[in-house]
């Protein structure tokens, strides 16, 4: 049985209504029905039925997907689209390998901390030097890189590996993720001063990798896999008394609690474990409504209009969407604006806005243009890659908003 002849069933369940055409970014801005949700599946059905080549334009049409999801809830009759092309991905991957050379290098890189620490090292020192030298190069393919942040060290260094407090009600394991190590590290020490300041002992596992959600994406189950096992040992044989294991990237937590099920289903002497590992998985907006946020220690000195973006993980991967706007309008002073689909993608989407960088970069044109309707002050999310898409979109449009992490604009409002 091959990797298409798994998922024929929901291949045949497609009745080619088109409703998911109103959902699909790529098809609205295309027009092409290869780029929509409906032309993808009878693209992947023509293969599995071997009546179409893995031919360059085929591997176009599935690259170019979004996995937003936004599809499946579009569809009536509850088909997944995405998990569709996750399926064709994988079988690409099997079938041809991981091509152009640059996506297979990318991929390998983000799977190993030694390669993604030089990587971040080399660009923020001497890449960054080399840039400013070179006039009009502020943007790569859509993305803002003359801007891009970059951590003197990573987070992971930068702190202890336990970090107490006087009177601990709670004990948290904190997942970093790759964004928040070597790009947003600020976000990182925000994350730690709302759980410290809300009386949680913090755990930070010093050998983090990488959640293997981009490997897992593209096909490549099996470094997924290395990735996934050396994370949850890591947490669970090491730090088995944290009450919960937190990170605050949506995209990470939406593999580490649910893709990571799907990876290891075929394991079942390791899936009890997996499972214990996805129990104890939370996101941190929601880790922090569900605490309850004390709010007298919440401060802000001058008032503050934001407005939020639901990164595509974070509102159909996990379902969770009221509890990052909650924590945004407890802070005094503070007034919140709902944007114009503020839960469609940004246009960042893993190693598509490189790879496809036209496509994203009208989606984070269209997102741009929703923020500046709303005349915000603060742009808030909880994913940091589209913190940096949506902020390379914002200063490429000349717009003045700045984009930051939930628990930044928290960690804003404590007094130190």
């Amino acid at each position: 049985m091959g990797v298409l002849d798994d998922v024929y069933e929901m291949l045949n369940t497609c009745n080619k209504c088109g409703g998911c055409h109103t959902a699909c970014k790529t098809y609205k801005l295309t027009g092409a029905e290869e780029k929509s949700p409906r032309g993808r599946i009878q693209l992947i059905k023509a293969v599995a039925d071997g009546r179409l080549e893995l031919d360059q334009e085929y591997e176009d049409a599935i690259m170019s997907c979004l996995l937003c999801g936004e599809c499946a809830v579009a569809c009536p009759n509850g088909v997944h689209g995405n998990e569709l092309v996750m399926a064709a991905r994988r079988d690409l991957k099997l079938r041809k390998g991981i091509k152009p050379f640059a996506k297979s290098f990318a991929l390998k890189t983000l799977a190993s901390p030694k390669r993604l620490g030089r990587g971040f090292s080399l660009f923020g020192g001497m890449g960054k030097s080399v840039l400013n030298k070179i006039d009009g190069l502020d943007y790569f393919r859509g993305i803002d890189i003359r801007n891009f942040p970059t951590a003197k060290k990573p987070f992971l260094e930068q702190v202890e590996e336990k970090i107490t407090v006087k009177h601990p009600k709670h004990k948290v394991a904190f997942y970093v993720g790759c964004f928040l190590n070597y790009s947003l590290d600020q976000t990182a020490h925000s994350v730690v001063k709302v759980l410290t300041k809300n009386d949680c002992e913090v755990i930070i596992p010093k050998d983090q990798v990488c959640c293997g959600l981009p490997q897992y994406a593209y096909g490549d189950f099996e470094t997924a896999k290395r990735n996934a096992r050396k994370t949850i040992d890591t947490f669970l044989d090491k730090y088995s008394d944290a009450e919960v294991i937190l990170s605050a990237c949506g995209s990470c937590v939406a593999m580490l609690k649910n893709d990571y099920l799907e990876l290891f289903a075929d394991e079942p002497s390791y899936l009890p474990k997996v499972k214990i590992f996805s129990e104890k998985m939370v996101e941190f907006s929601e880790y922090m409504a569900k605490i309850g946020v004390d709010q007298s220690k919440l401060h802000n000195s001058s008032p503050l209009t934001v407005t939020y973006h639901d990164p595509c993980h974070m509102v159909r991967g996990l379902k969770v969407t009221t509890q990052p706007r909650q924590l945004l309008q407890m802070i005094p002073r503070v007034e919140y604006k709902e944007m114009f689909e503020a839960n469609r993608c940004c246009g960042a989407s893993g190693l598509v806005q490189a790879f496809y960088h036209e496509l994203s970069t009208d989606i984070t044109g269209q997102k741009t243009q929703n923020i500046k309707d709303t005349n915000a002050d603060l742009v808030a999310t909880t994913c940091p890659a589209c913190m940096l898409r949506l902020q390379g979109g914002i200063n490429k449009a000349g717009q003045k908003q700045k984009v930051m992490h939930v628990a930044d604009i928290m960690a804003n409002a404590y007094e130190d």
